[in-house]
């Protein structure tokens, strides 16, 4: 049986007049990478933001893509993946999401929280918590498809990771396009990786998810990660 894997895109929703302009985003390097590498990839529709009732369940696994804007869906998906065991890989926004989802749930419990977690997502956003940073230099060469090289750095990876254990690396190029980092991480993660100035470029929530900052998509250097989702979705759905 084929594994499928949900492609949780970006969205842009409400921000004029025009309801036309309400889009979710879906960006075709990220369907090339899965298919390359034996998935079947599904996109994951929101409504109004929210994740309809049953979405979820249609995947093995799932992969958080970037954007611009974390949304209630993206929450959604990881707390369905948290309950389910089925493996999430995050790519920038996404990793971003990851922290924030595990952010909120350490929240949870220091305020003794137990309602919807996307509640107190929105009460924190109120709050002003800070989810993320602003970074300089990450996203200095705006890519083609003659310049990818260009757009990667060095990231160093923790030996005993997912990660290293995937890459067989200490030290990885991978290509660099946001504008913000995570704040800090979550306790229930750990970081796998960073750059010279610090930056977070992966966390880990144990071997169940997987999140980079950095944009492995770009072209095949990277497959292992596509490969150990889909193989990581494989084993969830035979059990």
């Amino acid at each position: 049986m084929s594994t499928v894997i949900g492609i949780v895109p970006s969205a842009r929703l409400f921000s004029t007049p025009d309801p036309y302009d309400d889009r979710y985003t879906f960006i075709n390097l990220y369907t090339q990478r899965l298919c390359a590498n034996g998935a079947v990839p599904i996109g994951i529709l929101a409504q109004d933001g929210l994740l309809p009732p049953g979405t979820a369940n249609l995947c093995d696994g799932f992969l958080l893509c970037g954007g611009s804007k974390l949304w209630p869906y993206h929450l959604q998906v990881l707390h369905h993946a948290l309950k389910t065991g089925k493996p999430v890989l995050g790519i920038c926004l996404g990793m971003q999401a990851i922290n924030a989802y595990f952010r909120v749930c350490e929240q949870a419990e220091k305020r003794q929280f137990s309602g919807d977690p996307l509640i107190l997502f929105e009460q924190m956003k109120q709050e002003k918590f800070l989810f993320t940073l602003p970074v300089a230099h990450h996203w200095d060469v705006q890519i083609t498809r003659d310049n990818i090289e260009l757009t990667k750095h060095p990231i160093f990876v923790r030996p005993g990771t997912l990660l290293h254990r995937l890459t067989g690396v200490d030290c990885l190029r991978g290509s660099s396009m946001h504008h913000y980092r995570i704040n800090g991480v979550a306790p229930s993660l750990c970081i796998s990786a960073q750059t010279a100035d610090g930056t977070i470029e992966a966390i880990e929530y144990s071997t169940q998810m997987l999140g980079v900052q950095f944009h492995p998509e770009v072209d095949d250097t990277m497959d292992v990660l596509f490969e150990w989702l889909i193989r990581a979705a494989k084993e969830v759905a035979s059990t």
